[in-house]
């Protein structure tokens, strides 16, 4: 190798990461995020008050709006506002939500009935006021948890829980999830509803003699109708998530085998659940949102004690959904916040290291894994003439690289250094011998101004109890837009 110029990492810009849960919130539920492209800002809505409102440009910090939601004389609820959602259509913004009144004949121990309302708001961060003097769907039991769906033949789709509160099935009081069709000027629902999912599984049964499958989210790739679900018991641990898909809107879905796919480990991340998806600000990447228990050590009803979180949601190959989560480490902002953009595509991996168990490719597949499978790792044996080559289709502008190894810390690296174009060596970094899953970050602002980069090779020095042998997760390059 030619004498290279060695470079130091340059000073890590904290504007241009975030770190999940967001503790500064609290007090909340039910979490749900719109990316406004008109303002460039995220709005974020959450059970509390009347839709307690925040807005963000990038997830890192995060602007008080006060209530987004006020009570006029059209409001039916009394009590009990919860879970909304809003979206931009036709030139407003819809928030659909669910509120409670005193019902005579409700089947519920504290007699009051959910039905779900539609409000309205020329702005993102409201104030959004009902539409009608009445719910917009108001059936004769309890439905709670509204979702909407806006498919790209022009049909619209709600979707709700229809509350345990007010529904036996087997002798057990059940949540069960149910979707309907709204007339496209959202003033009525179409036909009946149509059950989609039931909590049957042993993971969504963990709560006992009261059963749940709520809070659910549907979104559209490729042709596939994702449906995001939320089992157990929203104050335990074992809260979480799942999905299904299916081929039409209305079903039939099938539940995934890989089930759950976000739940926590009661030690840093408990009562994982209640979600919704956003988008990057240039559509490239899709982040799941949620809240989890502020205090994983709390035995008690969390009501007033949970707090935001957004991952990464990717979807694989063979359709199959994964979450890099739950986190509690830093995250790169989203692709298109702040002038960078995460480049995937365009990348090519390899490696002159020796493969012991999964592939170079998993290393640019979004998908930080929190285990020890092989299907989103690549295993190596570190040597002295072995590096990870990341070569781009068209030069870029580098700002920084993402490197994670695994959560086992004697697997993952003990440090990592780049050389640039086969020019420039940037100074080594050590991974956290703390804590595994703590990504490291090289950060290149020390390079010649305007230098556009080819490829970068990444060595790699393994810690002294893993044998010479080493494990990474993911690495993410962020480039200037």
């Amino acid at each position: 190798m030619k004498d290279l110029i060695e470079i130091a990492n340059s000073r890590q810009n904290a504007a241009d990461y975030f770190v999940s849960p967001y503790r500064q919130i609290s007090h909340i539920g039910d979490p749900y995020c719109l990316y406004d492209e008109a303002s460039g800002k995220y709005y974020l809505y959450c059970t509390g008050g009347y839709f307690k409102c925040w807005s963000s440009e990038t997830l890192k910090s995060w602007t008080e709006e006060g209530d987004s939601y006020k009570v006029t004389e059209k409001s039916f609820g009394t009590q009990n506002y919860w879970a909304p959602e809003v979206y931009k259509y036709n030139g407003a913004y819809y928030m659909v939500y669910s509120a409670a009144r005193k019902e005579e004949t409700s089947l519920s121990s504290s007699g009051v009935r959910h039905s779900i309302g539609l409000a309205k708001a020329d702005s993102p961060a409201g104030p959004f006021v009902d539409v009608y003097d009445h719910p917009l769907f108001a059936p004769d039991y309890s439905v709670i948890d509204a979702d909407l769906l806006f498919d790209d033949d022009g049909r619209v789709y709600l979707y709700y829980a229809k509350d345990c509160s007010e529904n036996t099935v087997n002798g057990k009081r059940t949540s069960q999830i149910y979707g309907i069709e709204l007339e496209k000027d959202l003033s009525a629902t179409i036909g009946e509803p149509v059950l989609l999912a039931t909590p049957t599984a042993a993971w969504e049964t963990k709560s006992g003699s009261t059963l749940w499958n709520e809070g659910p989210c549907v979104f559209k790739q490729n042709g596939i109708y994702y449906l995001l679900f939320t089992a157990n018991y929203y104050a335990s641990a074992q809260y979480s998530v799942g999905y299904a898909t299916a081929s039409s809107p209305l079903g039939t879905y099938t539940k995934a085998a890989e089930n759950p796919i976000l739940i926590g480990d009661g030690k840093k991340t408990s009562g994982t659940g209640h979600c919704g998806v956003t988008r990057s600000p240039d559509g490239s990447e899709m982040y799941i949102v949620y809240h989890s228990h502020a205090d994983v050590t709390q035995t008690t009803n969390p009501v007033a004690n949970r707090t935001p979180c957004f991952d990464k949601l990717v979807i694989r190959s063979d359709g199959t959904l994964a979450v890099s989560g739950p986190s509690i480490y830093m995250q790169p902002i989203p692709s298109g916040a702040n002038g960078l953009c995460k480049k995937y595509d365009g990348v090519t991996v390899t490696s002159t290291y020796a493969g012991l168990n999964g592939s170079v490719r998993n290393l640019t597949d979004g998908i930080v894994s929190h285990g020890l499978g092989d299907e989103d790792l690549y295993r190596f044996t570190c040597t002295a003439d072995g590096c990870i080559e990341l070569r781009y289709d068209t030069p870029i502008e580098p700002s920084a690289l993402w490197i994670w190894g695994i959560s086992h810390v004697s697997l993952s690296p003990k440090s990592v250094y780049a050389v640039i174009n086969d020019t420039y060596k940037l100074k080594a970094k050590n991974f956290s011998s703390l804590e595994g899953q703590t990504p490291v970050v090289l950060t290149f602002g020390n390079l010649p101004s305007g230098t556009k980069v080819q490829n970068i090779k990444l060595y790699f020095e393994a810690t002294d109890a893993a044998d010479g042998t080493a494990v990474l997760c993911e690495i993410a390059t962020i480039a200037k837009k």
